[in-house]
């Protein structure tokens, strides 16, 4: 079996969609999985609730400008949406027509 037997369109594949399919495969590892999403729900304090999403993909920079004690259930949502914009706004700059 030849290269050629592919199919020519294989050699520019990657060329065009290679780079937003990584990125998207990069963002699904990112989600919340069941297990963590369990730890959020046993959690008792805000502390250990910083703990827990420290370890995720969202990490320390959703709680920056907030108080170590406390936080602002609307700040953090905010901040939260904010990290998805920027990363679905990082995807379209690396995408190609007709995905864009």
């Amino acid at each position: 079996m030849s290269f050629f037997d592919f199919g020519f369109e294989m050699a520019s594949w990657n060329m065009d969609d290679g780079m937003p399919d990584a990125i998207l495969r990069t963002l699904r590892k990112g989600f919340l999985t069941g297990s963590e999403y369990q730890l959020l729900a046993q959690t008792s304090n805000i502390s250990e609730f910083k703990i827990v999403m420290e370890d995720t993909d969202y990490g320390s920079s959703i709680f920056e400008g907030q108080p170590e004690d406390r936080f602002d259930v609307p700040s953090l949502m905010m901040a939260m949406k904010e990290k998805l914009m920027e990363q679905m706004q990082y995807l379209i700059t690396q995408t190609s027509y007709p995905l864009n």
